[in-house]
């Protein structure tokens, strides 16, 4: 382990002496040699997850944007110099190495990180840019103080701070081996969830919404129908979900509900396998997914396109299979995406659970069961949603 960490230290002092280097990576060529074209394109790669009637998706090469950049690490003298700069940048390296090094290495890192004090803050601001911070004990340490720090706030507050946090534990690599990091991200989301239900959907708070009184003969999907005609995307499910209404059925005159005005959209972070749904600047669902081997899914921007319940699909050599057939991979709801540049990429279901949190299927971003069936309900027609791949040190 001290050798492996001399040789990245070594690496890092060359990055010194020629000033910060970054890298990123292009995803891997398809393994099986198939090829697939993007809308008015040229064939791209290998024919991925589509819809019967659909186009072939594609199996893009990563650009090497700002966002999939992997930051580096400066050698260890300069690193821990840097440290009382207190620079996210450095505090991203820092946790890096405690999650790595040997433990003189990791206890002289430890030694010069700034201390928090106990205000949200503080503890929030020693976290770094990335989630690095999760790889360690001691990073989690800090992390759980943050939360703990982050709920003690009132709601509204408390929200911003739930955000802020999680947002950041989705930002880098968390793989399925790593169950540590995992079960962090799950306990924070259960307690941010908690104000979820408690302060954003509360129909009696409105704030960034308008309050709609329930008329005779109104349901929530005509209700739905008449606020998109305003440009409001929302659909039947978003309001139920953000006004509590388990049973659509028990509406009745005179109830007030809200209708969100805030933007809703979407991140998928495809090195946390992460999904996370946005009210405004509010995480308001966060869900565990899979998505594309060999990195085939592309970083791009999308747009919720029709959504499909019980869907067929076909399969890459042409073949059909209809709903309920044991080779049918979507599950039971395909939600479209659509894009300038890519043609056949969704969200959908999956019957092999066990491959969410992996590199699994043809492109699509797959999810357990009971995840999708929430998602496709509260998703509206138009959302955006932004395909990620932030690294991380580690």
């Amino acid at each position: 382990m001290r050798g492996f960490v001399l040789v990245v230290l070594l690496v890092g002092l060359f990055g010194w002496w020629s000033g910060w280097f970054a890298g990123g990576a292009i995803a891997a060529a398809p393994k099986d040699g198939t090829q697939s074209t993007p809308a008015g394109g040229q064939p791209l790669g290998s024919v991925l997850d589509h819809v019967a009637g659909g186009q072939p998706a594609v199996a893009p090469q990563e650009p090497l944007d700002a966002n999939a950049k992997k930051p580096t690490v400066a050698g260890l003298d300069e690193l821990v110099a840097r440290l009382g700069q207190r620079t996210p940048e450095s505090l991203g390296a820092a946790w890096a190495v405690v999650a790595t090094a040997n433990a003189a290495d990791k206890q002289r890192v430890l030694q010069a990180m700034p201390v928090p004090g106990d205000d949200f803050p503080s503890l929030f601001g020693v976290l770094g840019q990335h989630n690095a911070f999760l790889h360690s004990a001691e990073g989690r340490g800090i992390a759980q103080r943050a939360v703990a720090a982050a709920m003690a706030l009132a709601d509204a507050e408390a929200m911003t701070a739930g955000t802020q946090l999680l947002n950041l534990m989705l930002r880098g690599r968390i793989e399925l081996a790593d169950e540590a990091a995992r079960k962090f991200v799950d306990e924070t989301w259960r307690q941010h969830r908690v104000r979820v239900d408690r302060w954003l959907c509360d129909p009696a708070n409105v704030t960034g919404a308008r309050s709609y009184t329930i008329a005779g003969g109104d349901s929530l999907a005509r209700i739905a129908a008449k606020f998109r005609r305003e440009k409001l995307l929302v659909e039947d499910g978003t309001l139920a979900i953000l006004n509590r209404i388990h049973n659509p059925n028990s509406i009745k005159a005179g109830q007030k509900i809200k209708v969100p005005q805030a933007a809703m959209h979407t991140v998928v972070e495809k090195r946390s396998f992460s999904i996370a749904v946005y009210l405004g600047e509010h995480l308001l669902r966060l869900y565990w997914i899979g998505h594309g081997e060999n990195d085939r899914t592309p970083v791009a921007e999308f747009t919720v396109d029709t959504k499909l319940p019980r869907p067929e699909w076909t399969a890459p050599d042409g073949q059909v299979y209809a709903y309920g057939h044991p080779k049918n991979i979507l599950g039971e709801y395909f939600i479209k995406l659509l894009s300038d540049t890519y043609v056949g990429f969704g969200i959908h279901g999956t019957p092999f659970p066990h491959t969410i949190c992996t590199m699994s299927s043809m492109g699509c971003v797959r999810m357990h069961a009971v995840d999708i069936d929430e998602l496709f309900r509260l998703l509206p027609k138009g959302t955006k949603v932004a395909v990620k791949a932030t690294e991380s040190l580690r």
